[in-house]
């Protein structure tokens, strides 16, 4: 913890807005605090005004220790931010590389391993079962049937297209007078 406060209070040239804490800060938060009476009053005791008080003092430190460390954090995180931007990854190419680390940790495993050979099995067993069904006089058969019956359907469409734009063109032709074909339209 000394080292990062030393490095946060030679470092004044980068971070303008940087919270600066001194070495005697950092030395007063990594001493663990010994007080002997923390645990009195979950007995169901009273605590006298002189313990109260000396909770009361403890409470301050440990939450001073709060915030200095939180403000330690919060420096270290904003350096990591600046070496990252430095050595140009993004947060889209971290992203990325955390995608593919868990991946390859999923496909390494057993029981994927395992699920990959089953499945791969299965589609081979499918496959096979697809190459019988398709040899088999009865799939031929319907395979056929299916096919003129498709072929049918397309030849009456096509007929009844043609019947529809035949009559049309005639209908068209004989209800409209010559004189109106001829005028411009204004």
């Amino acid at each position: 913890m000394s080292k990062f406060a030393k490095e946060l209070e030679g470092d004044d040239s980068e971070d303008e807005d940087a919270v600066v804490i001194g070495a005697e800060d950092v030395a007063q938060t990594s001493q663990p605090s010994l007080n002997p009476i923390q645990n009195k009053g979950n007995d169901g005791i009273p605590l006298s005004e002189a313990e109260k008080e000396l909770l009361r003092e403890e409470l301050l430190k440990t939450e001073d220790e709060i915030s200095t460390l939180k403000q330690v954090l919060v420096a270290r995180q904003k350096h990591a931010g600046e070496l990252k931007r430095k050595l140009g990854l993004s947060p889209f190419s971290e992203l990325s590389q955390d995608i593919n680390r868990s991946v390859k940790v999923v496909t390494d495993t057993e029981a994927f391993q395992k699920t990959a050979e089953v499945t791969a099995a299965a589609a081979d067993t499918v496959k096979e079962k697809w190459q019988d069904m398709r040899n088999s006089s009865l799939f031929k058969s319907f395979e056929s049937k299916l096919g003129t019956a498709y072929n049918q359907a397309k030849m009456a469409a096509s007929t009844s297209i043609d019947h529809l734009a035949g009559a049309a063109r005639g209908q068209s032709q004989a209800g409209t007078p010559v004189a109106e074909e001829a005028k411009p339209m204004p």
